[in-house]
């Protein structure tokens, strides 16, 4: 399999880290070149719908449907996801799904987050012998886009551990996307930068968001996404 995991990735320790507060963000999570490879894939053949929410249901929508909608047609639907937005609830950003039935190259990507390899280190690092295969999207984040403060908890879908591998190269904090944690009460934790081949995992308990990307970042903020079940 071209994509594996560091041969001296400390699993005890980052499983230290992880029992403190129920996350961590794994660095250097693979070899240079296994991410690189990866985010070279992503970039040649993952083609992003925009995903976004408005009265409470999920939608995407291709560049090219976006094009052929009238002025005032774009204007209304930016405003209508922007309006919940404002309410704590709504999401607009590059999406790509990802499964068994994606077309290779990329369904090398999913095959090795489902792999033993992955799932045994996931188990370890997070104490959770029960978890199994991930369900997973490639994320594409470009100047604007955002996904406001939410639980990723689905009772019907087992979700346990959410998981971010980050695949931005060079990005800077002051570009956005950062990965937001909150209080119960609103309040802001701590944020954590996209640094390049990180793994974040945290459990689906935990309130996060995604900060908008400035309108001056210079590329999007690639990762991948999702959440391992039980």
């Amino acid at each position: 399999m071209m994509y594996k995991l560091q041969d001296n990735l400390n699993l005890e320790h980052w499983s230290e880290v992880f029992q403190q507060d129920m996350r961590c963000r794994v660095i250097d999570l693979m070899p240079e070149k296994s991410a690189q490879s990866m985010l070279e894939a992503i970039q040649l053949h993952a083609e992003f719908k925009q995903a976004h929410i408005i009265g409470n249901q999920y939608r995407e929508i291709t560049k090219a449907e976006f094009s052929e909608l009238s002025v005032s047609e774009r204007s209304q639907l930016v405003r209508d996801v922007y309006r919940q937005a404002q309410n704590g609830i709504g999401f607009w950003y590059g999406r790509k799904g990802l499964d068994s039935q994606t077309k290779t190259p990329l369904a090398d990507i999913y095959r090795w987050l489902s792999s033993p390899e992955v799932i045994a280190a996931v188990q370890a690092i997070t104490g959770n012998p029960n978890l199994t295969g991930p369900s997973a999207q490639i994320t594409s984040f470009a100047p604007g886009d955002f996904l406001t403060r939410h639980r990723d908890e689905v009772t019907a879908e087992r979700r346990r551990i959410a998981f971010v591998l980050n695949l931005s190269q060079n990005w800077h904090p002051d570009w956005g996307g950062l990965l937001q944690f909150f209080r119960d009460n609103g309040d802001t934790r701590d944020a954590w930068t996209p640094t390049f081949n990180s793994l974040c995992l945290f459990d689906v308990k935990h309130v996060h968001s995604v900060t908008a990307i400035a309108p001056f970042s210079p590329k999007p903020r690639i990762a991948i996404s999702g959440w391992f079940h039980s």
